[in-house]
């Protein structure tokens, strides 16, 4: 099973970057997590949540566009 958080033991969330970030940057870390959770969910025994990932899945579209 794939690690969720590689760099982080504790399993806590590791901003980018400290102070506000840029537009760009909260796009990044909005997609970088939208895929985390969708890996993360496909990754569990049986498939995990089918409906969160399909409505994570249109978001993450959201963002890529």
């Amino acid at each position: 099973m794939k690690e969720f958080y590689t760099n982080n033991s504790r399993n806590l969330h590791i901003p980018i970057k400290t102070g506000k970030l840029t537009k760009k940057q909260k796009r990044e870390e909005i997609r970088t997590n939208l895929q985390n959770t969708i890996d993360f969910e496909e990754s569990k025994v049986g498939g995990g949540n089918k409906e969160l990932i399909a409505k994570l899945q249109l978001k993450l579209d959201k963002v890529l566009k």
